[in-house]
């Protein structure tokens, strides 16, 4: 496969990292996955979890960085490369994904029209975006932006498909276990929720938490307890 780099200089930073980080994460699905749908003669993963997640992160960024004020250009690249060196289950690699995108930042960027002042804040949002707790608020604002889009992304009904598409690579799978690993992640929510940097992430993340409280304990009533079916 052809780096994305490699193609005509002067393309805009957005296409070059998203092309960017396609790339990477397409072919670590494939070797995740081990099999591969073929789609116009190309193989294609049977889902590319860190895609989806990320494009979700990038949305919120755009969603959040006005109402408070934050540099857009930065926390957006930042949201696109935050994961671009992350291997879906690598058991034989020690996770330094945050370090390792960081280190790739400006030789992904160079040739684009992305402003090389701007790189450090892009790299200081990356390195400082893992965790799923906060003792204290980051800062720069553009590194708790990206934070808070990051940890979003995993709250809501776009991550319950994310969730649901992917549970069964890593082991064989049942609606009881997908039910059990849900009202475990609730309890980790709580402390997501409560790490928020910004007010407006904040207010998602519990309405989001408040969607998923629902959407478990809806699926405990269906799945564990005895219903009574109304007649139509």
């Amino acid at each position: 496969m052809k780096s994305p780099r490699m193609e005509g200089s002067g393309i805009g930073w957005r296409e070059r990292c998203e092309a960017e980080l396609k790339a990477f994460s397409e072919a670590d699905s494939i070797r995740f996955w081990g099999i591969a749908h073929e789609v116009e003669g190309e193989a294609k993963p049977i889902f590319n979890y860190r895609f989806e997640h990320t494009t979700a992160a990038v949305k919120l960024g755009r969603w959040l960085c006005p109402q408070v004020g934050a540099d857009l250009e930065v926390v957006e690249c930042a949201l696109w490369l935050h994961d671009v060196r992350k291997k879906l289950k690598d058991p034989l690699s020690k996770d330094t994904h945050a370090s390792d995108a960081s280190d790739c930042v400006a030789e992904i960027l160079e040739g684009t029209d992305f402003p090389p002042e701007k790189i450090g804040a892009v790299r200081h949002a990356i390195e400082h975006h893992v965790g799923l707790r906060l003792a204290k608020k980051l800062e720069p604002l553009e590194t708790a932006c990206v934070w808070d889009c990051d940890k979003l992304s995993k709250l809501g009904a776009a991550s319950l498909i994310h969730f649901g598409c992917i549970s069964g690579a890593f082991q064989p799978i049942t609606t009881e276990d997908i039910l059990q690993r849900g009202e475990a992640w609730l309890e980790l929510c709580k402390g997501i929720v409560a790490s928020m940097n910004t007010a407006p992430a904040q207010a998602e993340a519990e309405r989001r938490l408040r969607f998923l409280t629902h959407h478990y304990r809806q699926l405990a009533h269906e799945w564990r307890e005895p219903m009574e079916i109304s007649a139509p």
